[in-house]
């Protein structure tokens, strides 16, 4: 109907409900009848709720303790004070990084993967920021020491530089023209029939099968025996008919993204570690 063939994307569904912890707590008293078990229930919240907040401001310290030797303002003078050696530093680097990755861990947060990342490359994402990373900038030793000692399953490619951890699901949809990307469109649409005309493209669809690998995170049709995952529908310029309404029309695009994100990397410390060594 509006000239794109729509795509259902199957997501994992988050392992917490987002609710308010004073509404939960309210809807769950209301549902017990006696006064003296109500009141019993609500101090068995507040233990609970200490005891959480107890272990989240214990790792937090710690993890500002550690921060405060690597801050890249004042840190360099507070590890000349503590007279630490080239393999302390390291440990306690790498001691910050466990930390960081326990908080992330209970607070929801997961890794981006490499599967997720390949997904949102290949929809050639419209709806974003032109942002590039300058990786001649960017400390490339830490994060591949910390994962070389923690290994993590389907890691992205520049996981060695830096890393993405993502929490809860979200839609992103805009409305416009898009004349020049439907004009990409247009020209890679082209650009794979000529291939296709010259026999060319079984030369490379020889090469990518030599490496299959199954996309889990696509597909056309929802399995009611899979009731975990979560299914977003996706409407890209890709899936767009070809028709001289659809180029001069605006359209909707969306695409599902996360709510939250947070990137962590470390600047490249190559004149900071000479300094270091030179102190040591």
């Amino acid at each position: 109907k509006d000239g794109v063939v729509k795509e259902v994307i199957r997501l994992e569904r988050e392992s917490v409900i987002p609710i308010l912890k004073p509404k939960l707590v309210m809807k769950l008293s209301y549902l017990i009848e006696q006064d003296k078990d109500r009141a019993e229930f609500m101090k068995l919240c507040r233990r609970v709720e200490y005891t959480v907040r107890a272990w989240y401001l214990l790792q937090f310290e710690d993890l500002m303790q550690l921060y405060a030797l690597f801050d890249p303002v004042s840190g360099e003078k507070s590890l000349e004070q503590q007279s630490l050696t080239r393999d302390e530093t390291e440990t306690l680097e790498l001691n910050f990084l466990t930390y960081l990755f326990q908080i992330m861990d209970k607070s929801n947060f997961k890794l981006l993967s490499d599967e997720e990342n390949e997904v949102a490359h290949s929809g050639q994402y419209l709806l974003n920021l032109p942002i590039k990373v300058d990786e001649s900038k960017v400390d490339k030793t830490l994060l591949s020491r910390y994962f070389k000692e923690h290994p993590h399953d389907n890691l992205p490619a520049f996981a060695d530089k830096y890393i993405v951890f993502r929490r809860g699901i979200g839609i992103d949809q805009t409305t416009d023209y898009f004349f020049m990307e439907k004009v990409d469109v247009i020209i890679s649409r082209a650009w794979r029939f000529l291939l296709r005309v010259t026999m060319i493209e079984k030369l490379f669809s020889r090469k990518r099968q030599l490496k299959p690998k199954k996309d889990t995170k696509k597909t056309d049709e929802v399995n009611d025996e899979e009731p975990a995952d979560l299914f977003v529908e996706r409407i890209r310029l890709e899936k767009m008919e070809l028709s001289i309404r659809n180029l001069l029309r605006k359209m909707t695009i969306q695409e599902p993204t996360f709510e939250r994100i947070i990137v962590v990397y470390r600047g490249g410390l190559a004149k900071k570690l000479r300094k270091i060594e030179e102190y040591l």
